[in-house]
């Protein structure tokens, strides 16, 4: 065991509390709840072990900023998010959300998995290096951000003001979850978003039902609006939708055929009879991670509530989100997405955006590479899978667009996290074994980037 992990397993139960002191504190960002008290106390626990931290404010949650340099040393930059989703419903909870417990060798708590846990590893990686050899093998810097969950709306004109601030030679940060084989990841990138709401009013009140003879009704001009959308083969039917799409290379097909595969398995545990077609195939991980989507997230119109109510209702409104991949433009396809509805007819249709998150992916053969696989693997034992990017969505454009640095994610978390679900949780010994990779990654990028 190196002097490092020593460390860290020496120090177990502190590292822990520190941990727990973190997760206590709420930061519920879509509602402004603790959020500039958790980072202050996650300024404060950087700056414990050597790390020179300011704290950034923006229009709307802090950014926590963070650095311990070595000059000569290549830089990585290591992001985050400290802010949370609602625990609502508590009443489904095990225990409270804010009162971090361990269970059956799960950390339990709100944000444990999502993002406190894993972004934390790399302050104590930095601590366990500095602890055992006086300083760190290159210079890293630190962009914890308090609003992913609100789609990171201060974090773009950040970046873009303060580029030399934050230049790096990579960018490295811990989401999601690794394999439900238990095989650790490193994933490249990140699918885009374009998420919409649609409204359409056909009269100023409700009316009884029976005057449905002449007054329109809005809840069937939606649902012919949404089903114009997407055809039965579950093809996108807007205009020029894939024109852009960036076709996979042969080392990302590769990459993705080596995920291991059990597709009843995995239709069982959804609960589903058999997967939807993409272009190619039904294959899930193929089209998890080259399809883009388009998916009707709600639908809201007239009496919804027990018994019946004959009421032609006024309005109708859905919210519709887009997964989108490399070279798909959210601006671009919002703007197909009104042009089509228009010529087919729905000019009545009021639009409201929620979300536009660029697509990013890193190269698959970008040098980095093989140096992470080896970093991961000496802590997991196994080489990790390689997804070319899963189909979640998230800021990583920010880096690979605007500063112009590979961004690379590497999970720690178990796929039965449950995060943004009440009983989120973080795996015990993956959190460990987080802060044994963040060690090992710095070794590896100290040594061996060029």
């Amino acid at each position: 065991m190196s002097k490092p992990d020593q460390f860290v397993e020496i120090h177990r139960n502190r590292i822990l509390e520190e941990l727990f002191s973190l997760l206590r504190q709420p930061s519920i960002s879509t509602r402004d709840e603790g959020v500039k008290e958790c980072a202050e106390l996650l300024a404060r626990s950087m700056t414990e072990v050597g790390i020179t931290t300011r704290i950034f404010e923006t229009e709307r949650h802090p950014i926590v900023y963070g650095e311990m340099l070595r000059e000569g040393k290549p830089t990585l930059l290591i992001y985050g998010h400290y802010d949370v989703q609602p625990p609502e419903p508590l009443e489904e909870w095990s225990s409270p959300p804010f009162e971090p417990v361990i269970r059956g060798g799960k950390i339990y708590g709100r944000g444990s998995s999502d993002n406190k846990a894993q972004l934390f590893t790399y302050v104590k990686a930095v601590e366990a290096l500095v602890q055992s050899f006086g300083s760190l093998p290159l210079s890293v810097k630190f962009l914890f951000e308090g609003e992913e969950e609100i789609g990171s709306p201060s974090l773009k004109p950040f970046a873009m003001n303060n580029r030399e601030l934050l230049r790096s030679d990579l960018v490295v940060y811990s989401d999601s979850h690794i394999h439900e084989s238990g095989r650790p990841l490193l994933i490249l990138g990140l699918k885009g978003m374009l998420y919409v709401e649609l409204r359409i009013r056909t009269s100023p009140r409700d009316q009884h039902s029976m005057r449905a003879t002449s007054i329109p009704n809005p809840a069937w001009r939606l649902v012919w609006a949404l089903s114009a959308l997407k055809d039965r083969t579950n093809r996108v039917r807007i205009p020029h939708f894939y024109d852009k799409v960036l076709p996979p290379t042969p080392l990302e097909r590769e990459a993705v055929s080596q995920i291991p595969y059990d597709e009843e398995a995995l239709r069982h545990h959804f609960g589903v009879k058999e997967f939807l077609p993409g272009r190619e195939t039904r294959h899930y991980y193929m089209n998890l991670v080259f399809e883009p989507t388009c998916n009707i997230a709600g639908i809201v119109s007239g009496y919804i509530g027990s018994g019946s109510k004959t009421v032609l209702p006024s309005v109708a409104s859905a919210k519709v989100d887009f997964r989108l991949v490399p070279k798909q433009d959210p601006q671009e396809i919002f703007g197909q997405l009104q042009n089509y509805l228009n010529e087919e007819g729905f000019e009545d249709i009021e639009y409201g955006t929620h979300s536009m998150i660029e697509p990013s992916r890193t190269p698959i053969d970008h040098p980095a590479v093989p140096l992470l696989r080896e970093a991961v693997s000496r802590v997991y034992g196994q080489s990790p899978l390689i997804f070319p990017n899963i189909g979640g969505s998230g800021p990583n454009y920010i880096f690979t667009e605007i500063l112009k640095t590979p961004c690379f994610v590497v999970p720690h978390a178990t796929h039965d996290q449950n995060n943004h679900a009440p009983n989120e949780s973080m795996d015990l010994e993956g959190f460990f074994k987080g802060i044994r990779t963040g060690i090992s990654i710095m070794l590896q990028l100290g040594e061996g980037w060029r």
